[in-house]
């Protein structure tokens, strides 16, 4: 992890992108019953669109993560990450009487936030799956600007002051800013991608920046958290002086834990019975797009004997392929077809699209897989 302080004056927070939903069609009456009956209904995008032309009260909830949210989000939509909700009712959902809709991007975060939601109590929930497939108006461009301000005082005194920390698409920090006093700094924030195309790509990196402006003159204390899925929780603590002007400034006083890994990047993890592999991904689409799939959970896929060179088994869903003329070699990871994962402990020559490799040779492949189908599970794992 790494903070920086400087003073500045503007803060402009935008959101742009592209969406899209997806869902399983049932008779609306039935939707209704099954909804009050205390579970979730899933709809159809039709039926969606439907529900979001009246005039009844209903919200929409968009589940993915922030930064998923900003990239673009069907219109009115409210972010609420799935991660977020627990067991106590989200505050931004008071009614629990009120017509929820609910997706996410391919519609398993979406199922799983609609059954917490009616689990919790809540009576009207539709869940109409992902953003993948969603052919309704979706928000691109950016949202209107917050005025800007003027980055000094007329004495060259700071207006306002920032720290700034790093993080990255597809399970880096989240973090949240507490504040002592409220009454004497407010906080805002905003996120700035290095990558111009961070859109396409999973794992792409970003700045945090959060902005403190002076409320009234004194001394409060701050602290930064830092969540993610996959890496341990850090915090940090500051001492924020507001002066008579209202300039701000901020001094860090402790820190708790280790940095952040400045480029952490993710890998394939292949468990099996008795141990697991760990494959380092290709640059290209198929394999960003198996990374933004396993970043919704762990799937498991039964492997077959095929050849005597390889072990092949069916994947849930179809990954874009960009198939070219390749002879394979122990410890290949190939994309077959669009949608079947293979795993080559021998040479072929074929047109595939490579996913990753496995060091590990021809033996042990063997050893670990055996002879016949076996079961394997696959995840992410992030690495430094």
């Amino acid at each position: 992890m790494r903070g920086y302080l400087l003073g500045i004056g503007a803060l402009v927070i935008a959101a742009a992108g592209l969406l899209a939903g997806c869902g399983i069609k049932k008779n609306k009456e039935d939707n209704k019953n099954e909804s009050k009956a205390g579970g979730y209904a899933q709809i159809s995008q039709e039926e969606a669109r439907e529900m979001m032309e009246r005039e009844d009260g209903h919200i929409v909830v968009d589940v993915r993560r922030e930064d998923e949210y900003a990239e673009g989000h069907i219109p009115g939509a409210i972010c609420i990450p799935n991660e977020t909700i627990g067991d106590s009712q989200p505050e931004e959902l008071p009614d629990m009487g009120q017509i929820i809709l609910i997706y996410c991007r391919s519609g398993n975060r979406s199922k799983q936030a609609a059954k917490k939601l009616s689990d919790m109590g809540y009576t009207n929930i539709y869940e109409f799956g992902g953003i993948i497939d969603w052919t309704g108006e979706v928000v691109t461009g950016s949202e209107p600007e917050v005025a800007e301000e003027s980055s000094e005082r007329d004495n060259g005194a700071p207006l306002s002051a920032v720290l700034s920390f790093s993080s990255f698409d597809g399970g880096g920090y989240e973090y949240s800013v507490t504040i002592d006093d409220p009454e004497i700094v407010t906080c805002t924030s905003r996120k700035e991608y290095g990558d111009p195309d961070h859109g396409i790509k999973t794992g792409s990196g970003y700045d945090v920046i959060f902005t403190f402006s002076g409320v009234k003159a004194g001394e409060t204390h701050i602290t930064v958290s830092a969540f993610s899925p996959i890496i341990p929780e850090e915090e940090y603590s500051y001492r924020v002086t507001v002066g008579e002007d209202l300039s701000v400034t901020i001094e860090q006083e402790k820190q708790n834990n280790e940095p952040v890994p400045e480029d952490p990047y993710p890998v394939l993890v292949i468990g099996y019975e008795g141990g697991e592999f760990i494959a380092g991904f290709e640059d290209n689409p198929a394999s960003n797009a198996l990374i933004d799939k396993l970043y919704d959970g762990p799937v498991e896929l039964t492997l077959s004997d095929y050849g005597g060179f390889e072990k092949v088994g069916d994947l849930p869903w179809e990954l874009p392929a960009e198939d070219s003329e390749i002879t394979t070699e122990p410890g290949d990871v190939i994309l077959y077809q669009g949608d079947k994962l293979t795993i080559y402990y021998g040479e072929n020559t074929w047109s595939f699209t490579k996913i990753g490799h496995i060091e590990a040779t021809r033996e042990e492949l063997l050893g670990a897989f055996g002879e016949g189908d076996v079961t394997v599970t696959l995840s992410l794992e992030w690495m430094e």
